[in-house]
């Protein structure tokens, strides 16, 4: 079996971290997402989130990574190994004063490759605030697209469903969940046009 072209480095500057996917959801019949992932000292994934029918895995190459599983904390070194199940509650950061280096599984693919180029993108775009119309509707659009991918903790309940009510009119307007600008596949370009396997649905939207 030919091995998987590794794609390029892309960074979020927003959160001190950088991804290079190894395999990837149409490799894989939609089985897996694996990439690199390097983390800053003090850098993390984010807000504390879950995914809703993904399980996750994260196996530590060097340095150190900290976790929160649950409300329990955990600290991993070389060699070490963590599987999330779906829907747990986590959050990842680098409490060391060394880069921490990572191989992390996504169980099914799903859009996670999709998800993490978008919003890499758009931290390096400077576009990562819900403020401002634009910026509220482009958020919508994603909250829709990637709600199967991910779900953030903390974030109020009104404001989780005022996005899902505005995308349709984010998506109206032109505002879409993944770019061609921030592909990384080998040619350059997604599925379609922007994607179409992200056109929301009325089942998604409603689910």
């Amino acid at each position: 079996m030919t091995p998987p072209i590794a794609g390029p480095i892309i960074e979020n500057p927003l959160h001190g971290e950088r991804i290079r996917f190894l395999k990837t959801a149409p490799e894989t019949d939609g089985a897996l997402v694996q990439y690199e992932s390097w983390l800053v000292p003090g850098g993390s994934v984010g807000v504390p989130h879950l995914h809703p029918v993904q399980e996750s895995q994260f196996t530590v190459v060097s340095g150190n990574a900290s976790f929160s599983i649950d409300g329990e904390p955990f600290e991993l070194g070389p060699g070490h190994t963590l599987t999330v199940p779906p829907g747990t509650p986590h959050c990842l950061w680098n409490a060391g004063d060394v880069e921490a280096h990572l191989i992390v599984e996504f169980r099914p693919g799903l859009l996670k490759q999709e998800f993490s180029e978008t919003t890499f993108g758009l931290a390096r775009d400077g576009k990562h605030h819900l403020r401002g119309v634009r910026n509220v509707l482009q958020w919508a659009v994603i909250t829709a697209a990637y709600r199967r991918e991910t779900r953030p903790l903390g974030q109020p309940h009104w404001l989780r469903l005022g996005l899902l009510a505005l995308a349709p009119a984010g998506w109206l307007v032109g505002y879409r969940a993944h770019y061609p600008r921030y592909c990384t596949r080998p040619d350059g370009q997604p599925d379609g046009p922007d994607g179409p396997h992200l056109i929301p649905n009325i089942d998604r939207l409603a689910g």
